[in-house]
């Protein structure tokens, strides 16, 4: 099974086995021969519009405890951060000596970066074969943290694209990267390192609530779910998972098990093949689909002359099995259909493959439309309070998928939306704009019959984000 590449928020390289504790000043704590801590690292982006890929081939990741720079990945990553955008993906976990950390230094090779070209019909893909101005970057921790013996941690790596992607006077990328990254090491149970649609294919049930994936560099993960865990598909049983099956978890890693406690669970396919990715056209534009074009962001398994950073055209007849995962229980309004498809939605698309004469033939079987982030600044004005935090504003939409989305977007609120550094809905207002950061769902409004987003989170943005 060909290896997962990351994009989007987190990237998990360390793990400790119990909650650590944070302090500044502190002396390190003496190393005997049985300690061991563990960090995962996680990764974020801060994209650029139209820009839908930033691969890296990230070929390690240091933490330095004030005597020596400790690896936390085991093996290179190819990495795109352009996808994540606010969300969070796991990739790796390892035992480190306990100690007092001050920094983290990563080293990166290989950037590719792509970007949407809307000025033809359907939308392109162009790429550039970056540049690296430095090919290693350190980020000092604001306080020094404290490993303990047992401990847990989370390594979370912000990859700021805007800051790092140079641009000419005309605002277009020339290829040359500055990497700029603000990491920081977090407790196990921080939200900041939760794990956000870790997807990949399942290697066997190991229980009535269990089941074990391979992710990234052929790592194997455990799943462990419960009574509380949300799976998009309860006609499908997690007794019938074959290594046909690929999934998509979101959770988080349990401090002493070190396996995914699964807050949701969602099927990809069923049949062995998935492509997730972002949707650039819809053919026709209204009414029932009969094609739909898909951005490739990630494979599974290889395909023959099918690869990650191409547009993929696929055939709709309308059997297809539509989903919606992490649904907000709340919007009750809004469906998902061939009919309530658009440009912009982030997607997983599962099915069968037929290869004859090496040529591949894909039949869709399954569309699971997925969360995603998105950046930009609120407008002035817009808010609109329903009860409590449900309701709706307006935002200027200047991330990833904002060439293909309206301007300004409309935003959905529940009062099941998270709010990060904000109070609440009731917070957007004044006469200034704001910047934001939202991640949600992008569906379409059957009354208006445009596409708007049904926000799970909406954060503020500060100077460290």
């Amino acid at each position: 099974m060909k290896g997962l590449r990351t994009r989007g928020v987190f990237i998990a390289l360390l793990a400790v086995v119990g909650l650590c504790s944070c302090g500044g000043g502190s002396t390190s704590t003496p190393v005997t021969q049985n300690q061991s801590a563990s960090i995962f690292t996680v990764g974020t982006d801060a994209p650029l519009p139209s820009v839908v890929s930033c691969e890296v081939t990230v070929t390690g990741v240091t933490v330095f405890n004030g005597t020596t720079n400790v690896s936390v990945l085991s093996t290179p990553q190819v990495v795109d951060f352009a996808q994540l955008s606010g969300l969070h993906q796991l990739l790796d976990l390892n035992a480190v000596p306990p100690g007092t950390y001050t920094s983290a230094t990563i080293t990166l090779s290989a950037p590719v970066v792509g970007f949407i070209d809307t000025s033809v019909s359907p939308p392109a893909i162009n790429t550039v074969n970056g540049t690296l101005m430095q090919s290693t970057a350190t980020s000092t921790f604001t306080t020094p943290f404290v490993l303990m013996d047992g401990d847990l941690i989370g390594l979370r790596m912000d990859f700021d694209l805007r800051q790092s992607l140079q641009t000419d006077g005309n605002g277009q990328i020339t290829g040359v990267i500055n990497p700029t990254f603000n990491m920081a090491l977090l407790n196990a149970t921080d939200a900041n390192v939760s794990i956000d649609d870790f997807e990949a294919g399942v290697v066997g049930v190991t229980g009535p609530n269990s089941f074990t994936v391979q992710g990234p560099a052929g790592r194997t993960w455990n799943v462990e779910t419960n009574d509380s865990t949300i799976m998009d598909d309860p006609s499908v049983a997690m007794s019938s998972f074959t290594t046909n099956t690929i999934v998509a978890v979101s959770g988080q890693l349990d401090p002493v098990t070190h396996d995914i406690d699964a807050t949701e669970v969602d099927i990809l396919s069923m049949d062995g093949f998935y492509l997730g990715g972002l949707l650039t056209y819809i053919n026709p534009s209204s009414g029932p689909a009969t094609e739909a074009d898909l951005y490739i962001r990630r494979e599974l398994p290889d395909i023959a002359g099918i690869s990650d950073g191409q547009i993929y055209a696929l055939a709709l007849n309308g059997s297809e099995n539509y989903r919606i995962a992490h649904a907000d229980p709340a919007i009750t309004t809004l469906i998902f259909n061939n009919s309530a498809l658009t440009a912009g939605q982030r997607v997983g698309i599962g099915g069968k493959v037929t290869t004859t004469n090496g040529v591949a033939d894909l039949t869709v079987h399954r569309v699971v439309l997925k969360r995603q982030g998105q950046g930009g600044t609120w407008v002035p004005g817009s808010t609109i309070i329903t009860s409590n935090n449900a309701g709706s504003f307006q935002f200027n939409d200047n991330w990833t998928a904002g060439v293909l989305l309206p301007q300004p977007l409309t935003i959905i609120t529940t009062n099941n939306t998270n709010w990060v550094n904000l109070s609440g809905l009731s917070a957007l207002t004044g006469n200034s704009t704001i910047p934001i950061r939202v991640v949600g769902l992008v569906l379409i409004d059957p009354i208006t019959s445009q596409p708007v987003m049904v926000a799970r989170r909406v954060e503020e943005l500060t100077s460290s984000n």
